[in-house]
């Protein structure tokens, strides 16, 4: 199996994108205000970019050892996977901006839908995965957590 090309430029981006949400979350606190229960407002952020941080910096470290560093080639591969992540960025800005206009669970679940859709996912597992995550996702944070997710 040949390792796919530019990781460790991959490897950078999603250290890059860690980062945005793990300074700010910082700035939210760890632990919730005065005597009120549970995590505080950054606690979740934090984890889950410091994890995306960590993830990014073995794909960079993987990526040097392997000696992956054709970054812009030109063959269908790469640019078949140019495409893809323009997509990808794309379909993230929708999601945003439905979420902004009307609705986080919503938007989350037309992401999902996407995703596998673009990804090549069968219809019955999309489906199926998309309303899971998006009742398990509402049921953890809305419902046992209390964490809104307004902007």
């Amino acid at each position: 199996m040949q390792k796919l090309k530019g990781d460790p430029l991959m490897g950078f981006l999603v250290v890059i994108f860690g980062l945005l949400f793990f300074v700010p979350g910082l700035g939210y606190g760890l632990s919730s205000p005065g005597n009120l229960p549970g995590p505080g407002a950054g606690f979740f952020p934090v984890i889950t970019s410091g994890l995306t941080i960590c993830f990014g910096l073995w794909i960079i470290y993987d990526g040097l050892k392997k000696g992956s560093v054709d970054y812009f080639g030109s063959d269908p591969e790469q640019r078949a996977n140019f495409k893809i992540l323009a997509i990808v960025c794309l379909a993230f800005v929708v999601f945003l901006l439905i979420w902004l206009f009307i609705n986080f669970f919503l938007g989350i679940a037309l992401l999902s839908l996407f995703y596998n859709f673009i990804f090549g996912r069968t219809w019955k597992f999309n489906l199926i995965f998309s309303l899971v995550l998006t009742a398990l996702l509402y049921g953890v944070f809305e419902k046992l957590l209390y964490i809104q997710f307004a902007l």
